[in-house]
């Protein structure tokens, strides 16, 4: 019996019971097809717009309804309860094999993926959230693996969500724009005249700090950067920038004023920050 709530593709309700509406049927059952011969969503979601197939609600498909609607095992007759999975009273749509074949790709992209990021070891993209294009088109983390080796993208929201082409902007390599953008910290961290500002911005804010106190420190920094931890640079980066804008005339970042301030609290005396600052004076 049908408790309620929004209806999966492939079912209408009648008598307070699920039935198979045969032309949804179809559509559910290639889709399993098509992912477990092609494994791209990205195809499948241009194709399926070019064909005028919809969800359920009459949206256009995107990338993550097709997986959730992969996930869905009402598709087996089944029904969830607390997390656990039941024979329900409603038919099937499709049989284990075509379930299976469809998870099976689902296992192995999923396999695929944890590997790449344990042998990259690059599970944590440098700029997720900060990216974005000059007409503001957020711009989001997203990989590849190809004969085992992860190849990293930033990728156009709207390409995620619809597949390539349907931004304006195309996939951008991960690691050139992260070299960029590092290359503006560290410059940042070394220059006179940002030092300058950062020591008047942290003097402002009331901190007793002499200025060799964040010269050094920053200027530290910037020398330590590449071996900090993945984990490490990604936080600063979220820390100093408030948005990395990217467009035809290049790369500019905007940055975080309270950031740089909060940077150089956490290198006060007695913080690592104020160790470095040591070291780099006796060597």
């Amino acid at each position: 019996m049908w408790m309620g709530g929004p209806l999966p593709l492939g079912y209408d309700v009648q008598n307070r019971l699920l039935v198979v509406n045969e032309a949804e049927a179809a559509v559910v059952r290639r889709i399993f097809a098509d992912f477990a011969r092609d494994r791209s969503t990205t195809h499948m979601v241009r194709n399926y717009a070019a064909e005028g197939i919809r969800t359920k609600t009459g949206r256009t498909f995107c990338k993550q309804s097709i997986y959730k609607l992969l996930h869905n095992r009402m598709y087996l007759g089944e029904i969830v309860h607390k997390g656990r999975y039941y024979p329900g009273q409603h038919p099937p749509i499709l049989t284990r094999a075509q379930w299976q074949a469809a998870h099976d790709v689902l296992a192995q992209t999923a396999e695929e993926r944890r590997a790449a990021v344990a042998t990259d070891g690059r599970g944590l993209p440098l700029l997720r959230g900060l990216l974005f294009t000059t007409s503001g088109e957020r711009l989001i983390p997203t990989h590849t693996v190809r004969k085992g080796r992860c190849y990293r993208y930033y990728t156009p929201a709207k390409d995620r969500h619809y597949g390539a082409g349907a931004a304006s902007f195309g996939s951008l390599p991960a690691e050139p724009i992260e070299v960029l953008v590092v290359e503006q910290i560290c410059q940042v961290l070394r220059a006179p005249e940002s030092v300058q500002a950062v020591w008047d911005r942290v003097h402002e804010s009331g901190f007793d700090l002499d200025q060799a106190r964040v010269v050094m420190p920053m200027r530290q920094l910037a020398a330590v950067w590449p071996s900090l931890f993945p984990a490490e640079q990604r936080r600063l980066a979220q820390l100093l920038i408030e948005r990395v804008q990217i467009g035809d005339d290049g790369l500019e970042i905007l940055w975080r004023d309270a950031g740089w301030v909060e940077l150089i609290d956490e290198l006060r005396p007695g913080s690592i920050g104020a160790e470095l600052a040591e070291v780099e004076m006796t060597a």
